[in-house]
């Protein structure tokens, strides 16, 4: 999903067909922000969101369909659910007390366009609606009425279920209402959410095939237009920051929406920015994390844009920096936002035990020379590749190199402590052991050998345990074999790949 103004709305879908395919292509959204009054001529309030999919054919094969909750609908089934615990079976009473909760609500409150819902049983809120076949067409099959035992009349559409036997189904579960005589086709009941037979499962009534249910549950397909004043973001981020200091901030209850909304919704899942501005999405994972549970991971890029302080609108964010001793960078006041956010989250949710810390990483070249001889300078050329660590790397630079090259998540659980004066690093409580201190002498490869053997029996981690050094860092090879026999007593595998 790329957000984009009118400007460069036709060249982003013709680069996006390129790499995605014409065939990927899902929708474009618009997203009305409000009017602007200073225009002068039309106002421009809105932008889009292009969205494309990486594979559109498989969400067609696995049949899989998008859905969101109907506003308002959660606080009605809600109040159901309340009413039938203090009221219990007397469903008149229930029904009685859910309209008066209708007649209380004010007229912009979203449930309130839902009060058609008006009438309950043991299943849960409903409503009457037709039998017709959306669009007509449907089947004509007879349908006896329970009393006169003569056909029902057809809907003029044809009947809403396509067989028979599905018809018998829905009667023998409730779900259809028969008027006084047969001259009238009957009704049939559309639930807000239907419960189980033990009350204690809420799912949507009517698993259809032939006909799309969701205009009638408390589910809904979202359209392509949608209003979200850009006020609320800009709000939420001066609130933040005690002050403007970012502008046209995206929303990010609008990307919570999307991001739930096609599917992202399982732990481990990963929401990816490439233009992560003031940090909205990130911010939006964690805030929907700890909204429903769920432990979605994200990854931001964000180049180290230079903020210009003669720049009107980039000043307050420059001075910003400036007192922070920060470099005067987007990226800085994307890594702000973060902390910030996860403390207020942290402040509003004491009790939540989730992730909120992150990591940041910049591109850059690997920490290993490569081999670039001077022909003219061969000898010099062999004795600069003596050290073949560059000068300029620490040790935690190339700590992350490794773990990429092992194939390892960057953001593995690292513990790291002193042992006989070298930092020592355990990867994956203590699956990985990585000790890249530049020179190790003999007398201290000992304690050094017993003090990881110790880390490791405290963490007594499963599997197979591997332990790595830097191979410049032994002095000699009898240095090298002590160590390397300490850590195999006791089953460390000792592997020198730097």
């Amino acid at each position: 999903m790329i957000s984009i103004d009118d400007s460069e709305l036709n060249n982003l879908r013709k680069i996006c067909d390129e790499i995605f395919g014409e065939e990927n292509f899902v929708a474009c959204l618009l997203w009305e922000k409000g009017r602007k009054n200073d225009a002068k001529l039309v106002s421009v309030g809105h932008e889009y969101i292009v969205m494309y999919a990486r594979n559109k054919a498989h969400l067609s094969e696995k049949k899989i369909t998008w859905r969101e909750s109907k506003p308002g609908a959660k606080e009605i089934q809600a109040e159901y659910l309340r009413l039938r615990s203090v009221h219990g079976t007397n469903n008149n009473t229930v029904e009685r007390d859910l309209k008066a909760f209708y007649e209380r609500l004010p007229k912009t409150h979203p449930s309130k366009k839902h009060s058609r819902y008006s009438k309950v049983d043991n299943f849960g809120v409903w409503r009457d609606d037709n039998m017709s076949w959306p669009g007509g067409g449907g089947p004509n099959y007879d349908v006896i009425h329970p009393v006169t035992k003569q056909k029902c009349a057809v809907p003029d559409g044809g009947w809403r279920y396509s067989t028979p036997e599905k018809m018998e189904q829905m009667i023998e579960q409730g779900r259809v209402v028969f008027r006084e005589n047969h001259t009238e086709p009957p009704i049939r009941k559309t639930y807000l959410v239907r419960l189980s037979d033990d009350e204690s499962d809420d799912e949507p009534q009517d698993n259809e095939t032939e006909v799309d249910e969701s205009d009638d549950l408390a589910i809904q397909v979202a359209g392509s237009y949608f209003y979200r004043s850009a006020l609320q973001a800009s709000n939420e981020l001066t609130k933040l920051f005690g002050k403007k200091i970012f502008n046209n901030p995206k929303d990010r209850e609008v990307i919570s929406r999307w991001m739930a909304y096609v599917g992202c919704t399982n732990d481990d899942d990963i929401v990816m920015d490439f233009f992560a501005g003031s940090g909205t999405t990130a911010h939006a994972v964690m805030a929907q994390n700890v909204a429903d549970g769920v432990n979605r991971r994200y990854v931001l890029v964000q180049l180290p844009e230079p903020l210009d302080k003669t720049n009107k609108e980039q000043k307050v964010a420059a001075s910003y920096l400036e007192q922070l001793k920060k470099p005067l960078t987007i990226s800085e006041i994307t890594k702000e936002r973060l902390r910030r956010a996860a403390k207020r989250i942290k402040e509003e949710n004491p009790d939540y035990k989730g992730d909120l810390g992150f990591r940041v990483f910049k591109l850059d070249s690997s920490n290993i020379r490569s081999w670039e001889p001077d022909s003219e300078d061969l000898a010099q050329s062999l004795l600069s590749s003596i050290e073949h660590v560059k000068l300029d790397r620490t040790e935690q630079d190339i700590l992350f190199e490794l773990l990429l090259k092992l194939g390892l998540d960057p953001c593995v659980p690292i513990e790291q402590r002193l042992i006989c004066g070298k930092t020592v690093s355990s990867i994956g409580l203590g699956s990985l052991f990585v000790c890249l201190s530049p020179k190790i002498k003999k007398d201290e490869v000992e304690p050094l050998g017993l003090g990881i053997v110790a880390w490791k029996k405290e963490l007594a981690p499963i599997g197979e345990v591997t332990c790595i050094f830097r191979d410049s860092s032994f002095g000699d090879d009898v240095a090298k074999t002590n160590l390397t026999a300490i850590l195999q007593q006791h089953e460390l595998e000792i592997v020198r790949s730097i």
